[in-house]
């Protein structure tokens, strides 16, 4: 007996519950508040529907009443690169034959593309890219796939291994990664991590003091020491400050013959410049993965006599760059994680304010902060501040 003809009248339908809609309206939703924090696009601004979701690689195509100003804006944002790719996987707008102007995050994988149509006025449609790569913005403002050894994080922290004393080149393997700041720094397989971990316990300065403190995680030896290696994965290695004046020299002026202003006054408009470099490599070695990056405040430090101290500046390590700029990554966005930094009490503010301060706007080199604070020395008096900030 033959098959009947195939009636789409009688055929079964699937549908979706409540909850299903809920959840897909709510991922698409996700996709674009990403555009949103990537290029400051607000896509329901230009008055977006019939919006249709896909999956493989999870997006939707929708209409633009004001598509014009769309691709206007795509075309300005610093956050997008013009990028005339085709969707991975099954791109119907390939098979339709639907010319567009494609635009692609810039920074690290995944990215938010959106495309234009310009043979469909209003058609475009808009996709998370997850093709394991990173995109700057070159010249002609397209977005320009780059390597990890291109990447500004890997050329910081390859330069500063290199100034310390250790060749990257020969140490990494394979699988390198290079995270988006330098503060998640660099991922890699050792050629041999036992020869890695040899270099880094033998490094020392020019005066002959060890560069790093290798930890472990127990109470044998520096309990205060080892404990700060508690997040860390593999064997960990932090760079020893040394407070000798001839290794790290203070840039702070004369008072007897330049004007100099009060440490505690200065403390609110943010982080005095009169300090030397307080930055600090951070190493995890295991046979697994290695990991290094650069913490932006050390607090490992060696006095005149050797004996090895982990300063009160761990505070501001711990609140900071640990629990607010690394752990909570994935759970805010970016910008929040970037833009919003709390004021700890630390030696860029002579232990004297806590409070909170936000980038409100960004020009290049041009830098608006507003901070807010109140002093810790038992008056609790309180600022409110705008900062300029320049970078020369």
């Amino acid at each position: 007996m033959a098959p009947k003809p195939f009636d789409p009248n009688t055929a079964p339908k699937a549908v979706m519950t409540g909850e299903e809609r809920a959840a897909i309206q709510n991922d698409m939703n996700n996709l674009a508040l990403r555009l949103r924090d990537a290029a400051g696009i607000i896509l329901y601004e230009y008055k977006i529907h019939d919006l249709v979701p896909y999956w493989n690689p999870f997006g939707f195509d929708f209409k633009a009443a004001r598509w014009r100003e769309l691709l206007k804006a795509a075309n300005e944002a610093n956050g997008l690169g013009f990028d005339p790719i085709n969707m991975p996987g099954a791109d119907m707008w390939l098979r339709g034959n639907i010319m567009s102007n494609g635009f692609t995050q810039i920074g690290k994988s995944p990215h938010v593309h959106l495309d234009i149509a310009t043979n469909r006025p209003g058609l475009c449609r808009l996709y998370l890219l997850d093709d394991r790569t990173s995109r700057r913005l070159d010249t002609l403002r397209r977005a320009a796939i780059v390597s990890e050894r291109q990447s500004d994080v890997f050329k910081k922290i390859y330069q500063r291994m290199k100034g310390l004393g250790i060749d990257l080149d020969h140490h990494i393997g394979s699988h390198l990664e290079a995270g988006r700041l330098v503060l998640d720094g660099i991922n890699f397989v050792a050629k041999d991590h036992n020869r890695l971990l040899a270099a880094l316990t033998d490094l020392k300065y020019p005066a002959g003091d060890k560069v790093f403190f290798r930890g472990a995680k127990s109470a044998r030896g520096h309990f205060v020491g080892n404990a700060s290696f508690l997040a860390t994965d593999g064997i960990g290695f932090r760079q020893i400050w040394q407070t000798f004046p001839a290794e790290r020299p203070i840039a702070a002026p004369n008072a007897a013959n330049s004007p100099v202003m009060d440490p505690k006054a200065s403390a609110r408009f943010g982080d005095s410049q009169n300090l030397p470099d307080l930055t600090s490599v951070h190493c995890a070695v295991s046979k697994r993965m290695c990991n290094i990056h650069i913490d932006e405040m050390g607090f490992v430090v060696t006095d005149a006599s050797g004996t090895r101290i982990v300063d009160p500046d761990a505070l501001r390590h711990i609140f900071v760059e640990l629990l607010w700029k690394t752990d909570l990554q994935g759970k805010l966005p970016f910008w929040a994680l970037d833009d919003i930094n709390f004021v700890i009490p630390s030696s860029p503010n002579d232990f004297s304010r806590v409070g909170v301060s936000i980038d409100v706007a960004k020009f290049g080199r041009v830098n608006i902060a507003l901070n807010g604070s109140c002093s810790t020395d038992g008056k609790m008096e309180t600022s409110g501040t705008l900062t300029l900030g320049f970078k020369f």
